[in-house]
C-alpha cells in the first residue's frame, strides 16, 4: 500500500509551488501517494491567532520579500525548475486559494493547481478575475466553468473550514507542510527530512 502523505499548501506561497514540484519525485521513489489539500495561509495564521508577517512579530530575516526572492530563486535553480516573482498586489489571493479549494471539491485537485502554480510562479501573469482562473482550468483540461462557479460554494467552505481544523490537529502552523504518520514536516526545505523519514521506514 501507498504511504499516505497529506500536504498542506497554499497558492499564494513560492514555497509551495518549490514543493509541489517535487511530489511527483518522492511518490516514485518511495511509492508515497500525496493528498493534496489547499487552504488559504492567511486563514490558517488566523486560526492560530499569530502571523510572522505582521511588522510587531516579525523576529527573522527570513520573512522580508528581498530575501525570500533570493532565496526562493536558489530553490529553483537547485531543483531545476523555473520561478518568477508574482506581482502580488495583482488578483485576489482569497478567490485563487478558494478555486484551489473548489478543484479539490471536483476531484481534480493536483492537476488544476500544477496549472495554477505553472501560469503563476512560471509564466508570471495573476488571474485577475474568476474567469482568467477558468481559462487556466480549461487550458489544462479541466471543467473552468465548474471551478470557478465553486468558488463560491457551499461546499468549498465547508472543505476549507475542515482542512484548516485538520491541519491545525496535525500541528500544521504554515505552509508547505507534510503529514506522514503523525509526523509533521513544515516547510520546503524540511522535504530533504520527509525523505529520510520515509527511507527509515523502509528499512
Amino acid at each position: 500500500m501507498p504511504t499516505p502523505i497529506d500536504f498542506y499548501f497554499s497558492i499564494d506561497s513560492r514555497y509551495s509551488y518549490l514543493a509541489a514540484t517535487q511530489i511527483p519525485l518522492i511518490e516514485r521513489e518511495f511509492g508515497a501517494q500525496f493528498r493534496w489539500h489547499p487552504l488559504g495561509l492567511s486563514a490558517l495564521l488566523t486560526a492560530r491567532g499569530a502571523t510572522p508577517f505582521s511588522s510587531g512579530l516579525r523576529v527573522s530575516g527570513q520573512y522580508e520579500h528581498d530575501y525570500r526572492d533570493i532565496d526562493t530563486g536558489r530553490w529553483a535553480s537547485f531543483y531545476g525548475v523555473k520561478i518568477v516573482t508574482p506581482d502580488w498586489s495583482k488578483g485576489d489571493w482569497t478567490r485563487i486559494n478558494r478555486a484551489a479549494v473548489s478543484a479539490a471539491v471536483a476531484g481534480c485537485c493536483p492537476a488544476f493547481v500544477t496549472a495554477l502554480y505553472d501560469a503563476i510562479m512560471v509564466q508570471g501573469p495573476v488571474p485577475g478575475d474568476d474567469a482568467a482562473i477558468a481559462r487556466i482550468a480549461d487550458k489544462a483540461g479541466l471543467d473552468g466553468a465548474r471551478i470557478a462557479a465553486g468558488i463560491d460554494a457551499p461546499a468549498t467552505d465547508r472543505l476549507h473550514s475542515d482542512t484548516i481544523e485538520a491541519a491545525r490537529q496535525a500541528g500544521v502552523f504554515g505552509v508547505p507542510s507534510f503529514v506522514v504518520e503523525g509526523q509533521m514536516f513544515w516547510g520546503n526545505d524540511r522535504i530533504l527530512l520527509l525523505k529520510h523519514f520515509l527511507k527509515q521506514r523502509k528499512r
